[in-house]
This record gives structure tokens, C-alpha cells and sequence, in this order.
């Protein structure tokens, strides 16, 4: 009789230890699967990918504008590789940057898009930036700075206005 005891406390271990099997192999399963379903999503978010520059209506025509509505400006002085500004001043203009190949939106010329070593876009040979004193879309407070910063329009020609 002393065996029952003894018998119940085995095949509560038994029980123990075979759902922890158990719940080790759903764990394993589960973690598989959530890493195709992140793998899909990652996918996923790589074909949605917001354009990084696009075209909007403004007073000065079509122009450019980054993913958000912020207007694109051009500094008159630059090439297509390296910025020319010579005030240090990316908290104010911000280059406009591509981790890869930049994508376009609706109204803009995809082969004119390119972005140089430093993953700054350029678009018809021109850097691009937006500048910090709009706080929201659709406003070109940069325009005409120092009569060299312009808003660029969507054939990728700074607006000299």
C-alpha cells in the first residue's frame, strides 16, 4: 500500500516533466513561426516603402517634397556628391537621406533619383534638403535664404522666384 504514495509522486513527475516537453516544443514552434510571420511583415514594409521624395502643388508650382510634405530645397553651390555649405549646419538644413536606392513618388522622374556616399539624395544632379524652419507640410519658409537656398521643382530645377 506504501507504493501507491510512492507511485502517484512518480507519475506526477512523469506528468511534470512531459508537459515541460511539451511546452518546450510549442515554444520552439511558436518561436518559428513568429519568425516567418517577421520575416513576411519585413517583406512587407520593403514593398510599402513610403517614397522619399514625391510632388505637391504649392504657389510656385509642382515642387518637390519628402515623405512627410516637407518642402525639398537645393543649395545653389553644390555638385551631386558633396555638400558645398559652408556654415555646418545640418540642424538647419537637413540633407534629405536614402539607406538605399531612394524611391519616387507620383510626379517625380525615378532615373533622375540618385544618392552619394554619405546616403544624401540628389535629384537631377542637385542635393537635396529641408529646412527646419517649416515646421509643417507645404510651408517654404527657405525660400530664397541668402539667395542661394531654392525650392526645387519637380522637373529638379531649383525655383528662383
Amino acid at each position: 500500500m506504501k507504493s501507491a504514495p510512492v507511485a502517484r509522486v512518480v507519475l506526477a513527475l512523469a506528468l511534470v516533466a512531459g508537459v515541460g516537453v511539451v511546452t518546450e516544443a510549442s515554444n520552439a514552434s511558436a518561436t518559428g513561426a513568429t519568425s516567418h510571420r517577421v520575416e513576411a511583415l519585413a517583406k512587407n514594409a520593403k514593398k510599402k516603402q513610403k517614397p522619399v521624395v514625391k510632388t505637391a502643388q504649392s504657389n510656385l508650382g509642382t515642387i518637390l517634397v519628402n515623405a512627410k510634405g516637407k518642402t525639398i530645397y537645393a543649395f545653389d553651390v553644390d555638385g551631386t556628391d558633396t555638400s558645398k555649405s559652408k556654415c555646418n549646419c545640418p540642424s538647419v538644413w537637413r540633407p534629405v537621406e536614402s539607406k538605399g536606392k531612394p524611391r519616387g513618388g507620383s510626379g517625380v522622374t525615378s532615373s533622375k533619383l540618385s544618392v552619394n556616399s554619405s546616403k544624401q539624395v540628389a535629384y537631377n544632379d542637385h542635393l537635396l534638403y529641408t529646412y527646419s524652419g517649416d515646421s509643417s507640410a507645404g510651408q517654404m519658409n527657405g525660400q530664397g535664404i541668402g539667395g542661394v537656398w531654392h525650392v526645387v521643382g519637380s522637373d529638379g530645377e531649383p525655383i528662383r522666384q
